[in-house]
């Protein structure tokens, strides 16, 4: 009878129990985990190549199996101590080739669906993220909370941006519960905070079983957790979560798994993407597909010619820059237009040019991506020269200290988040003027993307009705008399202002010369100033439906 093993039951016994506690805490290893199974490329040609140094090595031992053996002269085949070179060398070339290759994967397996034309309207925030973070922050009257996960969510209301209340503190973080989420209005600039009240009791920044990740990788681990958003719902604020999983052998690359969606409860619903489009009240937020993942799609763009083509000829090649750190793309709402909500990025061509060559549109609920190609002979500024275009224009009391090209970084102001707007199927950018301190927004000012020029500025600092103006600018293409910069009236009804002289890249006044980048002393100056130049500009307007009146007369 053979004789069975000798099974020693302590050694065994402790590796269950290593294995059951490395299960329980999964979460804490799952950056390492998702290493190896999103990128199989970049380890296994090591591992291999380390692998097969090992079994020639062991084959080579019957010459030099003692230390006597290698005092004789006897040495291993010295092809050997190439096989770890080799394994460093591949590890670092599949590192380098790995995301190009998951771009031109995406790429196949992505349709990039041609239009003829740009969308009409569409509904933009005109608060941007750094401005709603700090009056957030500062509207937020209490000392135990903190907001985070500020994101940008469409409502039947307009746009808002919403943030997650979440406990500070070494001890609260443990022992107390997320109470809600509020919300900050994005199309008007005056601060306004909605508190939406619940106790959630799984929620990010909460320790350590309650916390949102620790919960959600318990449920799926071999994914990527989307940044979470908080939405109001008509049952109660909910936290939605989009998800990653990853298609492919050796080149893997992730498409959207789906969305978690967690009650104050603490109960999850894992929802198929199918499954979310149909749900009303997560479909309608813009926040299913999310923005990091449009950005992939519409960044792997870059590769649809080809590996050569983007590493070496560049033809038709394009790629999405960002001006600061909250990165395109900006979500829009077409609802009027029936595409509903769109993540909308700006491209330029590669290299050093700054003209815009491809808009991309992501629907933020399914994915579907479009692309508008700019056609060959028609120039449109990107969204770097656009700011370039305002910082040269010179705006009583605006001082600009961001560091852009002719400024001299002393001063207060910065101009920020060039948002891609179509209005009657014209690409215009609308950009921010804030102050250093970030707390408000004192010009809306809209940039032609044909012209390079400024066509309106709204002064949200001193007009109540900036906000009003500038979405009926957006929707209709009308601007308000008093917000139009000089020379960007509609040439089909209207002459330019006698008396204006202007200097390429700026905006002027009737009557009054400009030159780039000069300044007005602010206050109570500039304010008399402007009161001045609309007057004058009033008088000149008066002017000329008078003569016209004398012309038809005679």
């Amino acid at each position: 009878m053979p004789r069975l093993p000798n099974i020693k039951p302590v050694p065994v016994a402790f590796a269950v129990v290593a294995l059951v506690v490395l299960w329980l805490v999964r979460p804490i290893w799952h950056g390492l985990a998702m290493f190896f199974w999103t990128q199989p490329l970049v380890w296994l040609l090591p591992l291999a190549l380390l692998f097969a140094g090992g079994v020639l090595l062991r084959r080579s031992q019957r010459s030099w199996r003692t230390l006597e053996d290698l005092r004789t002269g006897v040495r291993p085949p010295t092809y050997l101590f190439a096989f770890p070179a080799l394994a460093f060398f591949a590890f670092i070339l599949a590192a380098a080739l790995n995301t190009p290759l998951v771009g031109k994967a995406i790429v196949d397996n992505t349709s990039y669906d041609s239009i003829p034309g740009l969308p009409a309207g569409g509904k933009v925030r005109l608060i941007p993220r750094e401005v709603a973070e700090v009056n957030a922050s500062s509207a937020f009257n209490s000392p135990t909370e903190t907001l985070t996960n500020f994101r940008i969510v469409n409502t039947d209301d307009g746009l808002v941006w919403t943030a997650l209340r979440t406990p500070q503190g070494a001890f609260r973080i443990f022992s107390k519960k997320s109470q809600g989420i509020v919300e900050l209005p994005a199309e008007q600039t005056a601060r306004s905070l909605n508190y939406v009240d619940a106790e959630l009791q799984v929620a990010p920044g909460l320790q350590i079983t309650d916390n949102l990740r620790w919960r959600l990788l318990k449920k799926r681990f071999l994914i990527t957790l989307e940044e979470p958003v908080g939405i109001e719902t008509a049952d109660g604020p909910r936290i939605v979560v989009p998800y990653l999983e990853y298609k492919g052998l050796l080149i893997r690359r992730p498409v959207l798994g789906g969305a978690f969606v967690v009650a104050p409860d603490g109960k999850i619903e894992d929802l198929e993407p199918e499954e979310a489009a149909r749900r009303p009240e997560l479909a309608e937020t813009g926040r299913i597909f999310s923005d990091t993942q449009a950005r992939r799609i519409q960044e792997a763009y870059q590769y649809k010619g080809g590996l050569w083509n983007a590493w070496f000829v560049h033809e038709n090649q394009t790629r999405i820059t960002d001006t600061e750190t909250n990165r395109q793309p900006y979500l829009v709402d077409f609802g009027a237009a029936g595409l509903g909500t769109q993540w909308v990025s700006v491209a330029e061509p590669y290299g050093r040019a700054f003209a815009a060559s491809a808009i991309f549109l992501t629907d933020a609920t399914t994915g579907k991506t479009r692309i508008w190609r700019v056609p060959a002979r028609t120039s449109l500024s990107g969204n770097r020269r656009a700011l370039q275009a305002v910082r040269a224009v010179s705006i009583p009391g605006i001082d600009y200290g961001d560091g852009g090209p002719g400024t001299t970084g002393s001063g207060n102001f910065r101009v920020v988040e060039p948002r891609p707007v179509f209005v009657e199927g014209r690409l215009v950018y609308l950009t921010s003027i804030i102050p250093k301190e970030l707390n408000a927004v004192s010009k809306t000012v809209v940039v032609d993307a044909e012209t390079n020029k400024l066509v309106a500025i709204f002064d949200n600092d001193r007009d109540p009705q900036a906000e009003t103006k500038t979405l009926r600018y957006i929707e209709t293409g009308e601007i308000a008399d008093d917000a139009a910069a000089a020379g960007a009236t509609d040439p089909e009804n209207e002459e330019q202002d006698p008396g204006t002289t202007t200097t390429p890249g700026t905006a002027t006044t009737p009557g009054t010369t400009t030159t780039p980048n000069t300044t007005t002393t602010p206050g109570g100056v500039g304010r008399r100033l402007d009161d001045v130049i609309r007057r004058q500009r009033e008088l000149l307007r008066e002017i000329e439906r008078l003569r016209d009146e004398v012309r038809r007369g005679g």
